[in-house]
């Protein structure tokens, strides 16, 4: 007699609209493997504290697609294992909480300075100027939160800099240095400790920077050498991270880690790589299930 395979459901952000390929993706192949495992919104879980965390729909586990810390606490609670865990999205979420976390375990990065914490009032230059004498121009800024290069500006001199502060100044943001790397970076997939593919990805326009997919980037397979995989493993490592997109760019022949992302879409990636990164991630989830 075999036993019943644990319940589970692939959760997405309550105000999801589609469009993400992978999330379906990744509920279909733990079907195939006969887990049940529907695609839900965080919403329909309706998740509360009444004497203990509550919801609507009772899991053993999720590949939680979310950067919903509060929600994926909560889920852990009722003793719900996630992928990822709610610590390691915690801490690949906030972009300077991923830097220092990878401070302990020497993870190359570029210089990185922190936005003090504001609350009101006025401040005074000298951090700014401290900002400029460090890391030069031109600059990146990056809110802690965001996604999709959406929230990573480039400040090409003092006024721009100013500028970005004065609208930043009240949201937890930083600043860091700007490598020159031809306007590309590399993103490395990977599951349960292993890099499992990685891409080349380039800006979609001149004069853009950023090399995301999701502002019209496009991306070509490269190599996974034994010094870019040991580098994104390291990271995805010391995050938490079961599954991880981990982004580098290349500065004088070495690589610097700039980000790293808990719920990496894989459309491009796959696409110009061939790794079936959905039917890896379930095999991967399968077998940590089965050790319990």
């Amino acid at each position: 007699m075999t036993s019943k395979k644990p319940n589970g459901a692939v959760v997405v952000n309550a105000y999801w609209r589609g469009g993400d390929e992978g999330a379906l993706e990744i509920a279909r192949r733990l079907s195939e493997r006969g887990y049940s495992c529907p695609l839900i919104r965080t919403d329909d879980l309706f998740m509360r504290l009444d004497g203990g965390a509550k919801g609507d729909i009772p899991l053993d586990f999720a590949v939680f697609l979310d950067k919903d810390y509060s929600i994926a606490r909560l889920l852990e609670s009722e003793g719900v294992r996630l992928f990822n865990t709610a610590d390691a999205i915690r801490l690949s979420d906030d972009k300077m909480l991923t830097h220092i976390s990878l401070l302990a375990h020497s993870v190359p990065q570029p210089k990185t300075i922190p936005s003090p914490l504001f609350f009101a009032g006025e401040e005074k230059g000298e951090f700014v100027r401290n900002v400029i004498k460090e890391l030069g121009f031109p600059l990146v800024v990056k809110k802690c939160f965001g996604a999709f290069g959406k929230e990573v500006y480039l400040a090409k001199n003092e006024n721009e800099l100013l500028a970005l502060r004065k609208r930043l100044l009240p949201e937890p943001h930083l600043y860091q240095e700007y490598v020159e790397c031809g306007a590309s970076d590399l993103r490395v997939i990977v599951i349960a400790g292993q890099a499992v593919a990685a891409m080349r990805r380039r800006a979609a326009a001149k004069g853009e920077f950023r090399a995301n997919a999701e502002l019209g980037g496009s991306g070509e397979s490269i190599e996974l050498t034994k010094e870019i995989k040991e580098l994104a493993e390291k990271a995805a490592s010391a995050l938490g991270l079961f599954y991880a997109g981990v982004d580098l760019v290349e500065k004088d022949g070495n690589y610097l880690l700039v980000e790293v992302n808990s719920n990496a879409h894989f459309k491009l990636i796959k696409k110009v790589t061939g790794v079936d990164v959905a039917a890896i991630y379930a095999e991967k989830i399968e077998k940590e299930l089965l050790k319990n």
